[in-house]
């Protein structure tokens, strides 16, 4: 399990890094999101190699034009490092405990319905988005996704 520090009521604390704690942090993410962080996890998992777009969809069930796009976009955003031919591939451009979770997940723009509440309660839920993830990598997800992997499932 990954020890971490978080944010809980505005108190840093030491605890776990669970599946449950990053419901809770990210709870707003969406199927974009989770497909992007899908890609750079298995990304994460295959650092410093690189996997081919058509790996990454089969391993992560990700429709293959979308990662296509999302791949697009993290070459933008300067997360992965992207090279064509027969040795060609994708790769993160950096180690997986130097990608900072906060720059993972894209900022969630502010609300055009709704009063000034509406709009106040958004900006405070973006800044303690912020506030939670400081502090984690790309790392910690991929010792989350070991934890889970290696517990038995007994369900039946």
């Amino acid at each position: 399990m990954a020890i971490i520090t978080f944010v809980a009521d505005g108190q840093p604390s030491s605890g776990h890094l669970t599946s449950n704690t990053i419901y809770t942090i990210i709870n707003i993410v969406n199927e974009t999101e989770a497909y992007r962080l899908d890609a750079l996890v298995e990304l994460g998992r295959a650092w410093p190699q690189s996997l081919t777009a058509a790996e990454i969809a089969r391993r992560r069930s990700i429709p293959p034009k979308f990662l296509a796009r999302l791949l697009g976009e993290l070459a933008r955003e300067q997360l992965v490092v992207t090279a064509r031919g027969a040795r060609g591939g994708v790769r993160l451009a950096t180690a997986p405990g130097d990608v900072p979770l906060v720059r993972l997940l894209r900022a969630q723009p502010q609300p055009e319905a709704g009063g000034p509440a509406v709009r106040w309660l958004a900006e405070h839920a973006a800044e303690a988005q912020a506030h939670a993830l400081a502090g984690l990598s790309l790392a910690a997800l991929l010792s989350v996704e070991d934890e889970a992997n290696a517990t038995a499932d007994f369900a039946i």
